[in-house]
C-alpha cells in the first residue's frame, strides 16, 4: 500500500530501534489521544490481516494538553492497564504523534545528486519550522522528480522533547516503540488497506478526536494536504456539562449515547456541534481547493470518537456537497465472529481507524 512507502517519511523513527518488526506475525498499533488510549493487535492472515485484540482506556482530564504529555505517570499507568487487559503476542508497537509539535510539509528542492538531497532538504526545512532546528528531529521521503528537475519530497519534523516524552511513556509501560508515525499517515494506511483507490480522485480522511480534528487529503498514494484544527468533541461535552449542570464524566456518557432517549437540549447541542464540524471541514476543503493543483476531493470518510455524533455524516454531506460516511477499517480486515460481534465492530470502527493504521504501518516493515 502506498502508505507503507510514504510512512517511511514519518520514520522519524528509524533512529529508534529501526528495522525490527512485530513478533509472531502480529503487529501492534498504540494510539495515545487526548482523552483515551487505544491498542490494536493484528495478525497476518495470508495477504491480509486479522483483528486479534482491541482495547481502549479513558485518560483522566488534563493528562495530555495540546497533544503534549503533561502527566507522564498517568499515561504510563493507562498503557499498563490496557496491556494488563490484553495478552499481546508482541511488545513491539507503532505509535503516533500529532499537534503543533509535528510539522508535515510538501516541498520541492534542487539537488545536483542524491547524496546532497538530504542536506538540501534539511537546510531549506529551517524556514518552515516554528521552533529552533536544534530542537527537532527531521526526516523526509522522496515522492518524485518534477519537470523542472527539482525533487518533490514530504518533510516530517517533530520537537525532540515531545517525541522523547511519548517514547519514554511507551517504554516505561513495558512496550517497545519500533516506529513513531503520524495520525495523518495512519489514516492513509487504513484507507488504502480497506478501500479501492481511484487514481483520478482525491479522498478526504478526517479524524475527529476529543481535542482536535485532523484532515488528510490523499491522492494517488500521496498525502497532498494535511490540516490539524483545535476543534474536537470535548467542546460538545463541555457544553452539555454546562447546560445540564452535570459532571464532565456524566456529560461524556450522555454524549456517547448513555441510556434511553436524549433530552431535546442535548440533541440541539449535538446538531450545533455537527454544524460547526461541517463548517470547519468545508473551510479546510475550500482552502485545499484554492491552494492546491491536486485532484478535487470526491468523497469524505470520518473517523475518531466524535464521528459518532448523530447526524454528523449527513450534516457534513449537506454542507460540503460530497458523499460522506464513517470510515470502516474492517472492510478488508477479518475477525473471529466468536470474539467480535458485528455490532461491536460497528461501534468501535471510527475509534479503531488510527490504531489499525498504525498496526498496518508496523506490519508493512
Amino acid at each position: 500500500m502506498a502508505g507503507a512507502g510514504l510512512s517511511r517519511g514519518a520514520d522519524i523513527l528509524s533512529f529508534l530501534s529501526g528495522l525490527l518488526t512485530g513478533g509472531g506475525g502480529t503487529a501492534v498499533g498504540l494510539s495515545i489521544g487526548s482523552s483515551s488510549i487505544k491498542l490494536v493487535e493484528l495478525k497476518k492472515a495470508g495477504k491480509s490481516w486479522k483483528l486479534l485484540h482491541f482495547g481502549i482506556v479513558q485518560l483522566p482530564e488534563n493528562v495530555i494538553v495540546n497533544r503534549e504529555i503533561v502527566n507522564q505517570i498517568a499515561v504510563v499507568e493507562s498503557i499498563k492497564t490496557l496491556v494488563g487487559q490484553i495478552r499481546l503476542n508482541s511488545k513491539a508497537v507503532c505509535t503516533a504523534l500529532s499537534g503543533t509539535a509535528l510539522i508535515i510539509k510538501r516541498m520541492s528542492v534542487e539537488a545536483p545528486n542524491p547524496r546532497e538531497l538530504q542536506d538540501q532538504v534539511f537546510w531549506e526545512a529551517e524556514q518552515y519550522l516554528p521552533f529552533d532546528v536544534s530542537e527537532v528531529v527531521m526526516d523526509f521521503h522522496t515522492i518524485s522528480k518534477t519537470r523542472d528537475g527539482k525533487t518533490d519530497v514530504i518533510l516530517v519534523a517533530v520537537k525532540r522533547g515531545v517525541l522523547d516524552s511519548y517514547m519514554s511513556s511507551v517504554e516505561d509501560a513495558g512496550l517497545s516503540p519500533k516506529v513513531v508515525d503520524s495520525d495523518f499517515f495512519a489514516l492513509q494506511n487504513v484507507f488504502e488497506a480497506n478501500y479501492p483507490v481511484n487514481p483520478s480522485e482525491a479522498v478526504a480522511l478526517i479524524d475527529i478526536g476529543a481535542a482536535a480534528s485532523k484532515m488528510v487529503v490523499v491522492h494517488t498514494g500521496v498525502p497532498v494536504f494535511t490540516k490539524d484544527t483545535a476543534l474536537g468533541g470535548r467542546n460538545l461535552t463541555s457544553e452539555i456539562q454546562r447546560n445540564l449542570n452535570l459532571t464532565y464524566a456524566d456529560a461524556e456518557t450522555l454524549k456517547m449515547g448513555g441510556s434511553g432517549p436524549l433530552p431535546q437540549e442535548v440533541s440541539d447541542l449535538m446538531q450545533i456541534a455537527a454544524d460547526n464540524f461541517a463548517t470547519e471541514i468545508k473551510r479546510s476543503l475550500d482552502f485545499y481547493s484554492a491552494s492546491s493543483s491536486g485532484a478535487p476531493v470526491s468523497s469524505i470518510l470520518l473517523g475518531g470518537g466524535s464521528a459518532r455524533i448523530p447526524n454528523l455524516s449527513r450534516t457534513v454531506e449537506d454542507v460540503t456537497g460530497l458523499p460522506t460516511q464513517i470510515i470502516n477499517p474492517f472492510n478488508a480486515i477479518s475477525y473471529d465472529p466468536a470474539v467480535f460481534t458485528q455490532d461491536y465492530l460497528n461501534a468501535i470502527a471510527p475509534l479503531a481507524a488510527v490504531p489499525i493504521g498504525l498496526a498496518l504501518r508496523l506490519g508493512a516493515r
